[in-house]
């Protein structure tokens, strides 16, 4: 992680994503511009929780190690979220509950702890928003374990509806340990899913580059809910 010397474009991040109606003056005066390159290690589960991170641009993978060693990926974060609100408020001398690692390069604007303890748990506008974010987090797992009685190949076909409305008809994916992860499924379940889609004529892919060739088949998914 390194610091990023450029007060006019931290100032622009604050505006662009609205911190100034959140963070007091003194929070925001104390945010670092901090860059991390893909691959790179943001923060490691069981380790102290040191700042409250903003990540403002690129994409983050969030992940737990079980204690049978088993890996297991929580999300992909991208710009906006917030890293470590979920450890704020926990009564665990705010150990690291994931690992987080750059899938991009990425930009974070960092608030050191002292600060957030000093002067911003008491702050209703701060709280406010930190509830907000953590609000979000929760309905995105509910909606995941909500998934958890669908087929892989209709959980398959939801993810590239909602990726085709960001990234068009050509898709870039993840690996496809990290996408079976994150969709709840098997890497053996996701093959075989891509598979039943490219022979159906409804996608083409090869390694990581996927693309949809008939979106209305895509869309037409009511019959692979269960089962």
């Amino acid at each position: 992680m390194k610091t990023v010397g450029d007060s006019k474009l931290k100032e622009a991040f604050i505006e662009v994503h609205d911190l100034q109606t959140a963070l007091s003056p003194t929070l925001l005066a104390a945010l670092r511009l901090v860059s991390v390159e893909a691959g790179e290690y943001l923060v490691t589960q069981s380790d102290r929780l040191t700042h409250l991170f903003f990540l403002v641009q690129g994409k983050l993978q969030v992940e737990n190690f079980d204690v049978n060693g088993a890996h297991i990926v929580f999300s992909f974060e991208t710009d906006f979220s917030v890293i470590g609100d979920l450890e704020l408020f926990s009564q665990a001398q705010r150990t690291l509950f994931s690992t987080v690692q750059a899938v991009t390069d990425a930009l974070l604007l960092a608030a050191p702890i002292e600060v957030i303890n000093n002067h911003a748990l008491s702050d209703p506008a701060f709280l406010t928003f930190i509830c907000r974010q953590l609000s979000n987090k929760l309905l995105n797992s509910s909606l995941l374990h909500a998934n958890g009685v669908l087929t892989a190949e209709y959980k398959l076909r939801k993810f590239l509806l909602f990726k085709i409305k960001s990234e068009g008809e050509l898709i870039e994916l993840e690996n496809r340990e990290a996408l079976a992860a994150r969709l709840g499924i098997s890497v053996r379940q996701l093959s075989r899913a891509l598979a039943q889609l490219a022979a159906e004529g409804i996608i083409q892919f090869k390694n990581k580059s996927l693309r949809v060739t008939d979106r209305q088949r895509l869309s037409a998914i009511e019959g692979n809910q269960s089962g």
